[in-house]
């Protein structure tokens, strides 16, 4: 039984190494540049782009939703308003366009084209205008269409993966976000420049989605804290690093080391804002609180609609609550 195994993983091996060969060429970065690209997509392959790759945010463009526009050719006179709506199929291609409204005062010299995110990758052909109204736009490349904005970085033709950044002179991360197939997707978190969170968001596939907790910057130590040679929980923590990171102290490795040791004695950080989505719309409690940890709100809504409404009055150290109908 022992053989057989050797044996066949010996056999993957010899078909693996000449695969390797004869695709690549034998070289590794040219291995890398494809899985790169086959795991662009995907959230959950090893070493997938989403998961490994890191850019500095400022080369990160936006481009808008896809679009149909037309353009009159003629000299004297252009027509306008005529709007063309996509159908698609379930993997989101575009099969067919449906217009919508065929405008007026178009010339027969009319121009189709998709702007917006990868709007090249859809070649439009003949624009059927019958008494300066359009009638029908023939589809001779089809690609998939993008109802929403995506993200690009630098001249990258395809929609960014990965984690975008910007720094403070310290190296300090300011921001990270994630994003998949140019959308948000994951986390978008800011931190000071001391490393203290100041937000973090969840995002799926763009839209909002799940807790977004923002933080007050002041550290709070445990109430039990006491130590001669520190006034404060924070101040040991930052001394530490200072001994363990020595001229990295202060950047981000240093920063993230102090405030996850902090939290993990004990240490927190107060509340300001928690809220709750679903879907892009306000689903479920949204408290505020001040920097002592007092409620000063609490709102609570089902699929975008604030069913109730309580403030909280710490100077008369009673709430007034009231529901909110529809």
């Amino acid at each position: 039984m022992k053989k057989l195994i050797i044996t066949s993983l010996a056999i993957c091996l010899v078909f693996f190494g000449f695969a390797f060969l004869i695709l690549f060429e034998a070289n590794i970065n040219r291995t890398l540049e494809w899985w790169a690209s086959y795991s662009r997509d995907s959230q959950t392959l090893p070493y997938s782009p989403y998961k490994i790759r890191r850019a500095d945010s400022a080369y990160l463009r936006i481009d808008d939703a896809n679009e149909v526009k037309f353009i009159d050719k003629h000299l004297f006179w252009k027509g306008e308003g005529a709007v063309a709506l996509p159908e698609i199929t379930k993997s989101g291609k575009l099969v067919r366009l449906i217009i919508k409204s065929g405008g007026t005062g178009y010339s027969n010299d009319v121009e189709a084209i998709v702007s917006g995110s990868m709007g090249n990758s859809f070649i439009l052909g003949n624009v059927k205008v019958v008494e300066g109204e359009i009638k029908s736009v023939d589809i001779i490349k089809s690609s998939s269409w993008s109802f929403t904005p995506k993200a690009f970085w630098g001249d990258e033709s395809l929609p960014f993966s990965g984690t975008v950044e910007k720094l403070f002179p310290t190296k300090q991360i300011m921001f990270q976000k994630q994003y998949l197939s140019g959308r948000l997707h994951g986390k978008w978190e800011r931190f000071t420049e001391i490393g203290v969170p100041v937000f973090s968001k969840d995002y799926i596939q763009g839209v909002k989605q799940g807790t977004h907790i923002f933080w007050y910057n002041e550290p709070i130590d445990p109430v039990d804290y006491s130590n001669k040679e520190h006034e404060t929980m924070w101040l040991e923590w930052n001394h530490l690093a200072k001994v363990k990171f020595g001229d990295k102290y202060n950047g981000n490795d240093s920063n993230k080391w102090i405030v996850e040791k902090y939290k993990m004695a004990g240490g927190s950080f107060q509340v300001k804002l928690l809220e709750h989505w679903e879907n892009n719309q306000k689903d479920g409690l949204f408290e505020g609180f001040d920097r002592f940890g007092n409620k000063t709100f609490k709102d609570e809504y089902n699929m975008g609609i604030r069913i109730k409404h309580k403030i909280f009055d710490k100077t008369k150290t009673k709430s007034f609550d009231r529901k909110v109908d529809g």
